[in-house]
């Protein structure tokens, strides 16, 4: 056989098998070939592990960052038994969240390695940012928990991808009243973007200046229009449970006292009530220890020029102060309440004032103010003292009043001090110990000074808990 013959054998072998390479291998290609999928077991495509990684919705656990747990969860009391446990929790992964995150939660009693009560749940964890696990309201019944942990569940921490980060929905105007009674937040949240967003979860951490946790609540808007805004709320029933320190940071006070011609209409010898009035304000003086300076400042038709006792005189001298408080008489003495207050606001704006140190006028009379007079003004006497006041407050000094007995103006001493809780009213003298006791303590005490809401965008209202 030639060669040229051998040749074209060959030829139309190879033609032969190219044809029917595409006429089986092709279709048979596309009929048994499996793309790469996020889902197929396998490290494939551009994949940086099994099904994860890439161009993979899931995120590899390699690449993730671990959740932080700031400090260990949080025990609050609720009273009658009931608890709530907090934990703030840290996702350091900007571009990625968990869907149901599971863990155990795990109460202690004191000086016991042994968990009280258990609890298995999940909780969803966003993209970004810090969030809160709040567990509760818990009937303990009988049992006292003390501490609490938090361990997740390994194989639940499966986390996906989001890029999407809310930053422009925020909390503005944030206000706690009635901390005393029935505690209340408001607040504005504000969307400052132009797209809807829905399925906010809002959860209010109140700590104390030492940095222990006070209270928490959550709360929910369902959306929020662009460029909209609406009000929240957070409530409670009972009173915050702040721990009273006094006093643990300064404080400069200034007493004033009525020295009026009717502090004697109990009796002249010796004058009453401001005999007992005396006695409970230097009562007062022994309840505000610690890092507190006083100044006294007496009135009647005019306050005393100089005042009684200026903030530099000493503990022993502001009492031998207290005690020489006289009535004039010599000359009707009338009220002049404008004037006490504004001697007040001048000595605690004085260079004796401590520059760190708050400031407040304990303000005690038994009657009506008739002084200063202005022609053709019947009540300038109460607005001189409302100015008076509105002057002291825009200084930064809070004001409590106390009116004694039964011929007071109840409505302008509301007015005076700084909100109305800072009113008090004693029908006779037994009652100044008591009152005095109350203003002391909420000018001392550590009042509620860390306010934090932390905000989740749920994927939808089924992951509320």
């Amino acid at each position: 056989m030639n060669q040229w013959s051998i040749q074209r054998k060959r030829i139309i072998l190879a033609i032969v098998v190219f044809t029917l390479i595409i006429l089986i291998g092709v279709p048979g290609f596309f009929i048994f070939y499996r793309a790469p999928t996020c889902n197929d077991l396998k490290q494939n495509g551009d994949e940086t592990g099994i099904d994860c990684g890439g161009s993979c919705q899931l995120l590899c656990t390699a690449q993730s960052l671990p959740l932080i747990q700031t400090g260990d969860p949080r025990v609050l009391d609720l009273g009658q038994g009931i608890y709530e446990i907090v934990a703030i929790i840290e996702n350091s992964n900007v571009t990625a969240e968990i869907l149901h995150a599971r863990y155990t939660m795990k109460l202690f009693e004191e000086s016991s390695s042994v968990p009280i009560r258990i609890i298995e749940s999940e909780t969803f964890v966003p993209n970004s940012g810090t969030f809160v696990v709040l567990e509760g309201p818990i009937d303990m019944r009988e049992r006292r928990p003390v501490r609490a942990t938090l361990e997740w569940h390994p194989d639940s921490l499966v986390w996906q991808k989001n890029t999407q980060v809310i930053k422009e929905v925020v909390a503005r105007n944030v206000l706690l009243t009635k901390e005393d009674t029935q505690p209340r937040i408001s607040a504005m949240l504000v969307n400052d973007s132009l797209n809807p967003v829905s399925n906010i979860e809002l959860t209010v951490l109140v700590s104390g200046e030492d940095g222990n946790l006070i209270a928490a609540s959550k709360t929910f808007v369902e959306k929020l229009d662009g460029g909209g805004s609406s009000p929240i709320t957070f409530n409670w029933s009972e009173p915050l449970k702040v721990k009273e320190d006094i006093c643990g940071y300064p404080v400069d006070v200034a007493l004033v006292i009525d020295r009026s011609g009717s502090m004697t209409f109990l009796g002249a010898n010796p004058p009453q009530p401001l005999t007992d009035v005396k006695s409970a304000a230097r009562y007062f003086t022994d309840q505000l220890e610690g890092n507190t300076l006083y100044s006294l400042v007496s009135f009647a038709n005019e306050a005393t020029k100089p005042i009684d006792a200026t903030l530099d005189a000493g503990l022993e001298t502001i009492k031998r102060a207290v005690n020489n408080i006289s009535i004039v008489t010599t000359s009707l003495q009338n009220t002049n309440l404008g004037a006490g207050i504004l001697a007040a606001r001048e000595e605690l704006n004085s260079v004796r004032h401590r520059q760190k140190a708050d400031k407040a006028i304990v303000l005690l009379t038994d009657g009506v103010p008739n002084l200063p007079i202005k022609s053709g003004v019947v009540t300038y006497p109460e607005t001189y003292a409302i100015d008076s006041a509105e002057l002291a407050r825009k200084d930064g000094i809070s004001i409590y009043t106390i009116g004694l007995g039964k011929d007071v103006n109840r409505n302008l001493l509301r007015m005076l001090a700084t909100t109305t809780a800072e009113t008090y009213f004693a029908p006779s003298t037994e009652e100044l110990d008591s009152i005095y006791d109350q203003i002391a303590i909420k000018i001392c005490r550590k009042n509620p000074a860390v306010i934090d809401i932390y905000m989740r965008i749920l994927p939808n209202k089924s992951f509320l808990k």
